[in-house]
């Protein structure tokens, strides 16, 4: 039988407010982050 666990992991948002002062999200360096987190996951995993 298999034990299944949960985990709360947080990822950060990062934006910058524009001349209109409106955000602008930063979604390549989020993407980058979310693939690092994926990356360190498969290496915790056996």
């Amino acid at each position: 039988m298999k034990h299944i666990f949960s985990e709360k992991i947080e990822l950060g948002a990062y934006y910058i407010y524009n001349d209109e002062q409106k955000k602008v999200y930063d979604v390549e360096g989020m993407k980058q982050d979310f693939q690092n987190l994926l990356e360190k996951l498969k290496h915790q995993s056996f």
